[in-house]
């Protein structure tokens, strides 16, 4: 079922009425739980509504959701739209019967959940904005191309174990040379080391969502880093946690990659072909660059 982005908006009583991005300041683009899905899909149908109680009375409209991305460090979202008609009925009749979780500044809603709103309240909406609706019936998502043995990584519950194992596979999917030690090794060692000529990442394997590493996490990594610095022959040595996702992070000494966004760089793998380098990684690892979809897209041209 396809799904249209609700934008809503305390700014000027006209703002929906030309094309522009609207950036939300102090919002994360987590908050759209469906982000990656749906920004790989632009153009989206879209509706520009108004929330400030004066401006409540002003008619919504309709739109083109033309891209999506956010910064990557405050990991603000933009949405970039272009007006299409705007409505007949004022904000407030469509938020009135909106679903809670609707309620918000950004939200996504299921196609066939809002035209029967919009159908209760009146509402005919045009046809070019219908048509967008029709159109995503055809879109392939970027995970179709992936199976389900690396998709599980973010969806099933895995044991730690085998969550280590599907890491280690998916770096070698990439191209990466890999090393898996952590259980398959007696003693204290990181889960794994995989490396790109000088370069080499230490990595330890997190099997959870909204990972934040304490104190005893971040001595156990440098260990592990300074005790391969000691036998490995790369030159440029970092270490990095590999979870699901991750809480508040930030630039710095320890790289914290996102299962999902390896399993995005093999889908980039797949549509590139065999011009597909792991180059850029250089440039990530010594420019100290978060890894996100969107710098992937940007340094992995199909």
């Amino acid at each position: 079922m396809k799904k249209v982005i609700l934008l809503a908006t305390t700014w000027t009583p006209t703002y929906w009425n030309v094309s522009q991005e609207a950036p939300y300041p102090k919002k994360r683009y987590k908050e759209l739980s469906d982000w990656e899905e749906l920004s790989k899909n632009c153009p989206l149908p879209g509706l520009g509504i108004y929330i400030k109680q004066k401006d409540r009375n002003m008619k919504f409209s309709y739109l083109l959701i033309k891209g999506m991305r956010y910064d990557s460090v405050s990991e603000q979202p933009y949405f970039e739209f272009a007006p299409i008609h705007e409505s007949s009925t004022e904000s407030r009749e469509l938020t009135s019967k909106l679903p809670n979780e609707n309620r918000t500044l950004f939200s996504s809603i299921q196609s066939d959940t809002l035209i029967n709103i919009l159908k209760n309240i009146g509402e005919s909406p045009p046809e070019e904005w219908k048509n967008l609706i029709e159109l995503k019936e055809t879109i392939i998502s970027w995970q179709d191309y992936i199976g389900k043995y690396f998709l599980e990584i973010e969806s099933k519950n895995l044991s730690n174990e085998e969550f280590e194992d599907r890491i280690f596979n998916l770096l070698k999917a990439l191209g990466f040379d890999v090393i898996q030690k952590g259980y398959t090794i007696p003693g204290a060692y990181a889960d794994g080391v995989f490396s790109l000529d000088i370069y080499a990442t230490v990595y330890d394997c997190k099997n959870t969502s909204n990972f934040f590493p304490n104190e005893a996490d971040k001595r156990a990594i440098d260990k592990y880093l300074q005790d391969e610095k000691r036998i490995r022959k790369e030159k440029k040595i970092y270490s990095a946690f590999i979870a699901k996702s991750f809480g508040e992070i930030s630039r710095g000494d320890v790289f914290y990659f996102n299962v999902n966004s390896f399993i995005y760089l093999l889908y980039k793998k797949i549509q590139i072909g065999s011009r597909f380098t792991l180059d850029p990684i250089k440039k990530i690892l010594e420019d100290k660059i978060i890894l996100t979809n969107d710098i992937i897209d940007k340094e992995w041209r199909i």
